[in-house]
Formats: C-alpha cells, structure tokens, sequence
C-alpha cells in the first residue's frame, strides 16, 4: 500500500499546478476583487478531494466550511483565510503580482504564503490520506474565511450562531513563517489588537502658514496628544494600560528563553543599531511575546507633495494600533485611551475605532504541543521552537474564547516571505512540508487525544 507520504511525492507537480489556479484568482477583501469567485473556486476543490462543502453567506465575504465526519473520533477545526491584501505598489513587483511564478525555490504571488498556499496545505493532506488509507484517521472541519485581512468582522459572528457546526477537540491551522533559522515553530497564541484613527481640526480651511502667530495649528495639537501616550523609555503612559496584561508563567518564561536569538544578526536585518526596552528587558522574543504595544502606523496632515508650501492646515488625523496580551480587552483600551485623552486636555480629538481582536493563547502543557512538535522535527529533521504566543494579532481568540477550543498555529512559510508587500513569497518545500505534517498529525491524534 502507497503511504500518504510516498502518495505527496508522487503528486507534487499536480499538487502545484492546483495550488497555482487556486492564487491565480485574485480575492482582494477590502475592496472586494474576486472573493467570492475565490470562494467558489476553493470549494469546489475541496469537493473533488471528498469533502463535504458549503458556502455560507456573511454580511460581506462568505465562508467557505467543509467537514469529513468520522464517528467516535477526534474532531480538528481547520481555519484559514482565502483572502489577500492589495498588491500596490504594482511596480515594486518583479513578477506579476497574481501570477504564480517558481524562482529560487519560492512561489511568488500575492497570497502565496498568506494564506493560500498554507490553506491548501489541508486539502491536499485530506486527498492524500483518503487515496492511502480509505478514510480519514480523524474527522476534520474546516472554516475558511474571506475577511481575515480587514479584521475578520464576521468571523466571531458565524462561529457564535454555528456553534455545534463547529464542535471540534482543537483548532489546528497554518500562517505566518517559520523561525529565521529554518526551524519549524508552533504559535499557541496571538495578541489582541485595537485600531484607531485620531483626529485633530483647527481652522474651517487650510490658512497661510504665517497665521501661526495667531490660529492653531491641529498637527501640532495632534503631536502633543500622541506624545502623551507614550514615553522615551517606551513604556505606555495611558494610566492602568498594563494593569491586566497576563504575565508569562514559568513554563512559558523557559520556552521563550529556548528561543534562539541572533541579535547581531536581526538588528542587521531590520537597519538598527539596538532594540527597544520593554518593562522588565532588552530581549528581543521576550518582548515580542510578553509586552503590549502602542505605535503609530500613519500621519497625514497638510502638504506632503514636491516642493514647497507654506501652508497651516486645518486638518491632522493618525492612525494608531495597539497589540494586546492576554486578559487586556480592547473595550476597556479604547475607554481608556478616551479617559487619558480628556484627563490630558485633549478631548477635543475624535477618536474613532475600526476593528479591533481579543488576544489568546493556549496552555503549553496542552498534549496536543508535543504531538505537533513530534510531528514537525520529524519532517523538518529539526526541534520545533515552541512561541507561548506571538506579535501578531489574529482571530485566534474566536477558537480559545467563543469555541471553547485549544489553538496551534504551524507556520511552514519563511521568514522573508514579503506577506502584505511586494512579491510576497511561499517556501515551495515549506508547502509540501506542511501537507506531511499535517498528515502525521491528523493520524497520531487519535492516540493523543
């Protein structure tokens, strides 16, 4: 008998020409280019693979949900997001942005790492085990979204009203990018996010700038407020900002500190000369893991153009994001970012939210990490690096809170891979790698669980 391995090494090329119809089809979320004809596209080749497929209907993008249901055994939920960010600018890309293209051993194409080619990764691990052994060792649903990069404004929502559809023992699923070393890494958790547009007005139009004697100035007001939220030495000034942020345990402290760290190597990467201080060190990942974060994404105010012009606008806005750690909640941020604002003189700011995500994280003495971890050195050849939870934020609180489920993200792309930029990339070994880790998963679980 074939083994489901052997079966993905036999089907390589048709497993990429299939993966590349499937990035061909552009699904741009924010302004609604292609998706549904992206959903569409996914599952009807979740259907030839034998797996019960339906499309929903969302207030905006659908989502696209599939089961194979084995009876008396364990259920995984896999999640993923067939949507993909814009691909301006356009003339930054050295290929077609939508247009898979095979160099140096990477898939270039807007979507490939995140998340298309990772995604796909379980279709292809359920088609193999169903040709191999007959049937699936474990019953599988999957949830694949079309709103994951405009916040996933629906996704909490479907999993609320279909809680039974999505019953499951643990959520499993793959996006981000392995360690730069080349080990694999499992991510038990993400951060909370909020995100805000701040607002400054000052005259009823943009005055000559020689006027300052006299009219305000709404950037500057807009810069003073900003300064308020966050002090030289980095720490957060909105008063109780940190007063829920969950510590590390001491099990999460010694899996951070496994992490290897070529600090030499990253602040060459990044154009730095040193890392910023967090509350309690310098240390790169443990910052990254434990600290919340308060930055400025963007500032737009008066004349940005060539040249000169001496100009007093009447307009300031910024946009700032702020990531969470868990037990922070972005209700009880915003509210007190508002209070900080007035407290400091500046309630004349309008402050207004666009999304925001709850942080997570799965406990590490949860059976399931080392199963995956068993799983992951065996394909990679290397010890997985296990994160208690990452900088990024995401909807993985939609599992752990509102599912009641276990969360374990298995990245398989690298760490270049350029994901929301131009020539955004996919490790082509990273997406077979993936589909034999997940097989091996999908057949140890019954034992595990």
């Amino acid at each position: 008998m074939t083994s489901p391995e052997t079966y993905i090494d036999q089907n390589r090329d048709r497993f990429l020409e299939e993966l590349f119809t499937f990035l061909r089809q552009p699904s741009i979320s924010t302004r609604d280019e292609g998706v549904r004809e992206c959903a569409a596209l996914l599952a009807g080749m979740m259907k030839e693979v034998g797996i019960e497929t339906e499309v929903y209907e969302t207030a905006r993008h659908p989502v696209v949900y599939g089961q194979i249901i084995k009876e008396g055994a364990p259920t995984v939920l896999v999640y993923g997001h067939y949507d993909v960010q814009p691909p301006e600018p356009l003339e930054e890309w050295l290929t077609p942005p939508f247009e898979p293209t095979l160099k140096g051993g990477k898939i270039f194409c807007r979507g490939s790492s995140d998340d298309k080619s990772q995604l796909f990764i379980y279709v292809k691990a359920v088609e193999a085990l169903k040709r191999t052994l007959g049937e699936m060792p474990v019953s599988v649903k999957f949830l694949y979204e079309g709103e994951e990069e405009i916040g996933s404004p629906n996704l909490a929502p479907f999993a609320e009203t279909h809680k039974d559809l999505l019953a499951a023992d643990l959520a499993f699923f793959s996006d981000s990018h392995i360690h730069e070393s080349g080990r694999p890494i499992l991510i038990l958790g993400l951060k909370g996010l909020v995100y805000l547009d701040l607002r400054a007005r000052g005259a009823a139009r943009d005055q000559h700038s020689m006027r300052a004697t006299s009219i305000p100035n709404p950037a500057w007001r807009l810069v003073w407020a900003l300064a308020s939220l966050k002090g030289p030495d980095n720490r957060v000034l909105i008063p109780g900002f940190y007063d829920q942020a969950r510590e590390l345990t001491e099990l999460e402290k010694k899996a951070v500190a496994a992490i290897p760290c070529d600090e030499a190597g990253l602040l060459e990467y990044f154009g730095l000369k040193e890392f910023l201080p967090g509350r309690f060190s310098r240390d790169y990942y443990f910052n990254l893991v434990s600290e919340p974060t308060c930055n400025i994404a963007g500032f737009i105010t008066g004349f940005t153009g060539e040249g000169t012009k001496t100009v007093l606008p009447a307009r300031a806005s910024a946009k700032v994001d702020l990531r969470l750690v868990p037990d922070q909640r972005p209700e009880d941020i915003l509210a007190k970012i508002r209070k900080h604002l007035a407290d400091q003189g500046f309630g004349d700011i309008e402050v207004s939210a666009h999304h925001s995500l709850i942080p997570s994280r799965t406990p590490i003495d949860h059976p399931a990490v080392r199963l995956i971890n068993s799983a992951l050195e065996e394909v990679y050849g290397q010890e997985p690096i296990v994160f208690p939870n990452i900088g990024g934020a995401g909807p993985n609180y939609v599992f752990t809170d509102i599912l009641g489920q276990p969360c374990f993200v298995v990245p398989h792309a690298t760490h270049d891979q350029a994901n929301h930029a131009p020539n955004e990339s996919m490790d082509l070994e990273g997406f077979f790698k993936g589909i034999k880790t997940a097989v091996k998963v999908f057949q140890r679980l019954p034992q595990n669980i």
